[in-house]
């Protein structure tokens, strides 16, 4: 499938917010990501397909030298197509751009998929956050090291 990434535009906002109802329990609102776009420390890329669709989306929040990855969604017909790969590339590209020397995220410690996307894009886990999806449901914590180097 052809696709390609780019930052994010107002125009995207709708989609987006679809994407996020489809693939999250608790989705941001459509006026969370219009705050979000309205942020200049935030940073967002979509994947669009070649007939103009919206695949998936995903950015960060920069804060002083680290970037924390706010959300990342592919919707469900565009899966194991290599979208979420691309735009985990596009924000460490730009994280790196800004001299960024860290990214962070949490992740449900059930989402198999994306704890494997995210160690295959080089994050390291680094422990769990207890009740941060609900009372049963911890976080993985996760970081990507630009140097490498582990604390």
């Amino acid at each position: 499938m052809n696709f390609s990434v780019r930052p994010y535009e107002l125009k995207d906002l709708f989609g987006i917010a679809e994407i996020e109802k489809e693939c999250f329990e608790h989705p941001w609102s459509y006026d969370s990501f219009c705050m979000e776009y309205a942020d200049k420390h935030k940073h967002y890329f979509v994947a669009e397909s070649e007939d103009g669709k919206l695949m998936g989306y995903g950015g960060f929040a920069h804060v002083e030298d680290e970037a924390h990855i706010m959300n990342i969604a592919v919707s469900a017909p565009y899966r194991r197509s290599g979208a979420g790969t691309e735009i985990m590339k596009a924000i460490l590209d730009k994280a790196r751009s800004l001299d960024i020397v860290a990214v962070t995220l949490e992740v449900d410690n059930s989402n198999e998929a994306a704890i494997a996307l995210y160690e295959k894009t080089g994050f390291v886990s680094a422990g769990l956050r207890p009740h941060y999806y609900g009372w049963d449901k911890p976080a993985r914590i996760y970081w990507y090291y630009f140097d490498r180097k582990q604390p």
